[in-house]
């Protein structure tokens, strides 16, 4: 590929074929993982389909070993997740990257970028995508070793998302009163 135009219409044409394949869990899986890898890398990430990000949607859980869940937490990937906007988005990237196989310390600088998609489930119609993503995490802090560092990194983003319930709940407390 010589042309960013080359690597648009590979994009698009990988994108065409994922969707014309037959749904199953390991299309999926395999798919989103794809896609994860491929935002790793600034000049793939620019040309990716907008309609590509649906895939995190699906949920899939991806496997032990999955690059996707390294490269596709780079804090380009989460940031290019924040400017969609689409709560439902946003909670099914997190849901999908938040996973017993990912090794937190080697993000670079996700982190912050996920307690900024954390503050955008701050709105009372979030509060469903809020209990999905900490029963997500419940799920995944049940599964770590109890002295690993990404089991810290874990709860402080449980921390965030019931601290911004309590704060929902006392706004819709004082609207009562």
């Amino acid at each position: 590929m010589r042309h960013a135009s080359d690597i648009g219409a590979m994009m698009r044409l990988w994108i065409t074929t994922a969707a014309a394949l037959p749904y199953t869990d390991d299309v999926c899986r395999t798919v989103v993982d794809t896609l994860l890898q491929m935002a790793g890398f600034d000049v793939l990430l620019l040309h990716i389909p907008t309609v590509a990000w649906d895939w995190l949607k699906k949920r899939p859980l991806l496997r032990p070993g999955c690059w996707g869940l390294v490269a596709g937490t780079r804090k380009d990937v989460v940031l290019k997740v924040l400017r969609f906007g689409d709560v439902e988005l946003i909670t099914s990237y997190l849901f999908v990257v938040w996973s017993e196989w990912s090794h937190l310390h080697r993000w670079s600088g996700g982190c912050p970028g996920m307690f900024r998609m954390i503050r955008e489930l701050n709105g009372v119609g979030a509060a469903g995508h809020r209990a999905d993503l900490i029963r997500r995490l419940e799920y995944v802090l049940s599964q770590l070793d109890p002295t690993s560092s990404e089991k810290q990194n874990y709860e402080e983003f449980r921390k965030a998302l019931s601290h911004t319930e309590v704060a929902i709940v006392d706004i819709c407390i004082e609207r009562v009163e």
